[in-house]
Formats: C-alpha cells, sequence, structure tokens
C-alpha cells in the first residue's frame, strides 16, 4: 500500500484552480491552496468504449483499490471520470464516486491490468489522452512519465459485463477507442 499524501494533491489542485480563477470564497475573504479541493460540478463524464458501448467504472462500483472494468453505461458516479492535467502531456483520470485514479497495476507490458488507488505523483496514474477531451480518444499509457505505446483496451474486444481493461500495445482497433468527455 502506498503512503503518499492525497492532501498533497488536492492542495496543489485547488491552488492550480484558484489561482486561475483569482477565487474568494463567499464571504469575500480569499481563499488559500491549504482548503481541500473539492470535486468540481459538470466536469465529470463517463469514459465509453466505441466498439461495445460499454463504460469504464470501479468493480462492483467500490470507492475501495480494485480494478477497472466495463458495465453497462448507467449514469451512475461510479461511470463518472473528471480528467485533471497533471503534466503538459498527461491526465489524473478521477473517479467521482471513490476519488481515486485511475492506475496501471503492474509492470509496463501489454497485459497489465488497470485499477483505481490514492492519487500520487507516481507515473502509472498518467494518461496520455489523443486527442485532448471532448472527444473520441485513445488513452495511452504515461508511465515513467513517457509515451509507453500501451493504451487502456478491451480484451479481446469483447463485451462481458465486468470484463476488467487492460493496457495492450496502441493498435487503434475499437476496444482501445473511447468517448470522452461527454455526457
Amino acid at each position: 500500500m502506498r503512503h503518499t499524501s492525497r492532501n498533497r494533491f488536492g492542495a496543489l489542485a485547488a491552488a492550480t484552480l484558484l489561482a486561475g480563477a483569482g477565487a474568494v470564497m463567499t464571504t469575500g475573504t480569499p481563499a488559500y491552496a491549504s482548503a481541500p479541493a473539492a470535486p468540481l460540478a459538470g466536469v465529470f463524464h463517463p469514459i465509453k468504449n466505441v466498439g461495445n458501448n460499454k463504460c469504464l467504472q470501479p468493480a462492483g462500483g467500490s470507492t475501495g483499490e480494485v480494478a477497472i472494468v466495463q458495465s453497462a453505461c448507467t449514469g451512475a458516479l461510479a461511470q463518472q471520470w473528471q480528467f485533471l492535467k497533471v503534466t503538459n502531456s498527461g491526465y489524473h483520470l478521477i473517479n467521482q464516486l471513490s476519488g481515486l485514479c485511475m492506475y496501471m497495476n503492474g509492470p509496463v507490458a501489454a497485459g497489465s491490468p488497470i485499477a483505481q488507488v490514492e492519487c500520487t505523483t507516481v507515473s502509472n496514474e498518467e494518461w496520455k489522452s489523443t486527442p485532448a477531451p471532448p472527444e473520441i480518444v485513445t488513452l495511452m499509457s504515461r508511465a515513467g512519465h513517457r509515451d509507453t505505446n500501451l493504451c487502456v483496451d478491451v480484451p479481446g474486444g469483447q463485451a462481458d459485463e465486468g470484463l476488467g481493461v487492460q493496457i495492450f500495445g496502441c493498435n487503434g482497433t475499437l476496444a482501445q477507442r473511447w468517448i470522452a468527455g461527454f455526457q
């Protein structure tokens, strides 16, 4: 289990948002970067596979560190994701229900499963969206803070309910094409 503080990430996100917006609290008091980051309304959207029309969510709609699976799209909070820009070419994909980040859970190799874990600066949580959302995209792992040519993939392009997604060599098939950033 990792022991990196989630508050550090939340403070950084809050500072970035507040600096860009020049935000103040409703009392007129300046907002400080130490305030925890709250989910932003309107920024969470499903990630839906083009090939089988299934949405990504944590297994069983869990808020724990579990596998990311495909499931019939219901609009549930577990199926809502925020693309949070963390580097020039990378995003954290944050689940609305759990507040956890999508994570390549294994070696940087084809077939490694994808899970959700506490958001940190670990490079296995960084994803490159091509093109940027909202759009039909491919999601490439940026493990090691570099392009890996390994993309979020539905194994065999199957439509099985609850099937865990993996990373696999980017190949442009429908199993790796995602509708992201739309309701």
